[in-house]
């Protein structure tokens, strides 16, 4: 019987070794030891490697869009609503070093790919610029806000989050962090 405890287990240790080593470097008998489950075990709950890596990076990417709609949807107004997705995208990712490396990694190859795994990632990505673009709109209507295309300045304020994320901002906090951001996102770096 395949328990959902088990699945997380599983789920955890894979992550931890994909994020140490590559796809190809990854064997099931190394994760199936660092679970302390038999291969068969694996196997019961995922066809084959690739499949329980991409279970992995669902995971991590369906954990991270719940977090930015609850964060969101408990802001009042436009900004607010733009500081509590930013804040869950960059308090889910110094939580989940893992999942931003394996993120970023599917980023990068989602745009070549061409297997479901990679268009339903693809799919998921959109959904959070997408989402982040109807904040952006919003906050246009309201007079917040000056967005003259709002799904380009979604994915520039994802740049920004993903560019802090990689930095070596030592000693900087989440909150710090976000405030970065948006000041620079929000304001500019121009002074009037």
């Amino acid at each position: 019987m395949k328990s959902p405890d088990r699945r997380a287990q599983i789920l955890g240790s894979a992550a931890r070794l994909f994020e140490q080593k590559r796809f190809d470097e990854v064997l099931m008998e190394d994760i199936a030891r660092a679970a302390s489950v038999a291969k068969g075990t694996l196997y019961s709950h995922f066809a084959d490697k690739e499949e329980l890596y991409f279970a992995v990076v669902f995971d991590g990417i369906c954990r991270l869009n719940a977090r930015l709609k609850q964060e969101a949807s408990d802001a009042s107004d436009p900004t607010a609503q733009l500081r509590a997705m930013v804040h869950a995208i960059v308090s889910f990712f110094a939580d989940n070093r893992v999942f931003f490396r394996l993120m970023s990694a599917e980023d990068a190859r989602s745009a070549t790919g061409r297997s479901d795994h990679r268009r339903r990632w693809s799919k998921q990505r959109h959904g959070q610029t997408h989402a982040i673009a109807e904040v952006l709109e919003a906050g246009a209507r309201a007079g917040v806000f000056r967005v003259t295309h709002a799904h380009v300045q979604a994915e520039i304020l994802r740049g920004m989050v993903r560019s802090v994320l990689m930095s070596k901002a030592d000693g900087l906090g989440v909150e710090e962090r976000v405030d970065i951001i948006l000041q620079s996102f929000l304001v500019g770096l121009q002074n009037d």
